[in-house]
């Protein structure tokens, strides 16, 4: 485990650390960092080292941390190695932002012992068998045949039951149709949010959880950024040079990372907090609407008149 200035640091950690050649190794990276910092997973290639092959990249989760004001994040990689012998796996490096200052935290090198399939000296070994074959008899069929006549008994009804169903189109969500702008959709879906009065009812969690679903489906549709699926520190870096972040990204930030407190930390934010969230949501959208699709269409509607 390494700690750093902040108070980050970095556990790694092999499971199993010994292993017959080709089985599978679970290698995790556990991050725990000042909730207000933003963190920069290193990229893995197809290999961590010439020896040793990664087989899932998995994905990054954010934690519940048991420190005050911090986050986890976890990375979980599905490692083998097909190569007899102790492999050492270097120190990887995270790359963290905090109060304008970046920092480079590493990982303790570790060591993956790999091992070949032994066969005794003194084994007798044998040809393989032939596989004997036997007379198949009714009673070993029936079942086969009891099975082919439930399947289309099953198919038969499903035809049936297709054909007098009539197809209901499904309706497509606000955040679906092309035709509805992006800061349509969030001011649309924040208002329909605020209407419910979920933290007044006590529901917190899930008033910060709506919320900051809204922003990132608003993300996604205005950037065209994969937000649903990114943690906060990742959301921040990739939007990190887009000009409108400079009016309105320390609001996101802000708003995220309450949000992740509440969800992972147990934080019980103040009804002040609650209130300043959602005000904020709304500043973001407005600050970052794309405006020039409503200014071109309305040029086209004069020329039309």
């Amino acid at each position: 485990m390494h700690s750093g200035l902040y108070g980050q640091q970095v556990n790694s950690s092999l499971d199993p650390q010994k292993i017959l050649m080709g089985e599978h190794v679970t290698l995790t990276f556990d991050v725990e960092i000042p909730a207000k910092s933003i963190l920069q997973m290193p990229v893995f290639n197809e290999v961590i080292n010439e020896k040793i092959e990664i087989l899932n990249y998995g994905t990054t989760d954010t934690l519940r941390s048991e420190n005050q004001g911090f986050v986890r994040l976890q990375r979980t990689l599905r490692v083998t190695s097909w190569e007899e012998g102790y492999h050492a796996i270097a120190p990887v490096e995270f790359v963290l932002l905090i109060n304008g200052d970046t920092l480079v935290i590493e990982s303790e090198p570790m060591l993956l012992e790999v091992d070949t399939f032994s066969i005794e000296e003194h084994t007798d070994l044998k040809d393989i068998k032939d596989i004997l074959s036997a007379p198949v008899t009714l009673a070993e069929l029936k079942y086969y045949i009891l099975g082919v006549i439930l399947l289309v008994i099953l198919v038969w009804l499903a035809l049936r039951y297709w054909k007098k169903r009539k197809k209901q189109p499904v309706p497509q969500s606000i955040w679906e149709k092309p035709d509805i702008p992006a800061h349509i959709a969030a001011i649309s879906s924040l208002e329909k949010l605020r209407a419910q009065k979920l933290w007044q009812q006590g529901k917190v969690k899930e008033y910060h959880i709506q919320l900051t679903d809204i922003i990132r489906r608003y993300l996604e549709k205005r950037f065209k950024v994969g937000a649903m699926e990114m943690t906060t520190a990742e959301i921040m870096l990739a939007m990190k040079n887009k000009p409108e972040m400079k009016k309105s990204g320390e609001g996101l930030q802000e708003m995220l990372t309450l949000a992740d407190l509440v969800k992972f930390a147990k934080h019980q934010p103040g009804t002040t907090d609650n209130e300043i969230s959602m005000d904020m949501a709304f500043e973001f959208v407005n600050d970052t609407r794309q405006t020039h699709i409503e200014n071109a269409d309305s040029d086209i509607n004069k020329k039309e008149v």
